[in-house]
């Protein structure tokens, strides 16, 4: 009997999906990615396995290719899937005492926010001290190019990553300052990057400015955001710059919870 169940685990091992799991696991090292050719010299597989298993997995939306460089990286379906099962419930235990500080600090509202699909969803929020403030629910979806969330993540996505979510997005006008140029969208991310931290200059909502930086997981990957939204009266653009220093040093203690180490000199 005790044979048997010995046979019937090896038995039971489906050798194409082992592989491709360990193909996952190669790439979620290698965030930059890899080659076929890479995968095959590191996994020791044959290429015609490799082949169908990346093939599969690409067309399935759990890999992309960045046709240019040849590069097979992990796509956003699979930190989706992550922010389902794990993530929504980790990030906002590790951020909630973060935010209630910043909000001590600055007095208003504070969103934590992710990125699902092609639009960005609210996971908690920390209302204001003031009495007039912006309630979001929990679960509400904002677009990506008129946020800070949206903004202050997509700036440090990889770049094949970056170019596949911009191929899909629409620059719907909300106000007269939504960014509506895909030329200029790009430009501000690159501001953003450069910076630290993203500016809603009243592009979703007429009269308010909200400010946001990034939250990166272990690997250096942004998986949230971290931002406050205030009245324009209380958030001229005259402290967008001080302010943004703020928030990000509150974003940064939430990445170094998650593991992340911050590289860059201060």
């Amino acid at each position: 009997m005790n044979k048997d169940n010995g046979d019937s685990k090896s038995t039971n091992n489906v050798p194409n999906l082992e592989r491709g799991l360990l193909i996952i696991e190669l790439l979620a090292i290698h965030k930059q990615g890899l080659t076929l050719a890479e995968i095959i010299e590191s996994l020791s597989i044959s290429k015609s396995s490799a082949f169908r298993i990346t093939s599969t997995l690409i067309s399935k939306n759990y890999l992309q290719k960045n046709e240019t460089t040849k590069k097979i990286t992990l796509s956003r379906k699979l930190l989706t899937l992550g922010i389902s099962s794990m993530n929504e419930q980790s990030i906002v235990e590790v951020s909630i005492d973060v935010m209630r500080a910043l909000r001590d600090e600055l007095k208003e509202s504070v969103m934590l926010g992710v990125i699902i699909d092609n639009k960005g969803a609210i996971l908690e929020q920390v209302s204001s001290s003031y009495p007039v403030k912006l309630y979001v629910e929990q679960g509400t979806h904002f677009y990506l190019h008129s946020s800070v969330g949206g903004k202050s993540i997509l700036a440090f996505l990889p770049e094949a990553e970056l170019n596949a979510v911009l191929k899909k997005m629409v620059f719907k006008p909300f106000t007269g300052n939504t960014i509506t140029s895909k030329k200029v969208f790009r430009d501000q991310l690159e501001e953003v990057r450069q910076k630290g931290f993203a500016i809603d200059n009243g592009e979703d909502i007429k009269g308010i400015h909200c400010i946001g930086a990034p939250i990166f997981n272990e690997y250096g990957y942004p998986i949230a955001s971290l931002w406050i939204t205030a009245p324009h009266g209380r958030l001229p653009h005259e402290e967008f710059a001080a302010k943004g220093s703020i928030i990000s040093k509150y974003a940064l203690e939430i990445s170094k919870k998650l593991g992340y180490i911050n590289t860059l000199k201060s």
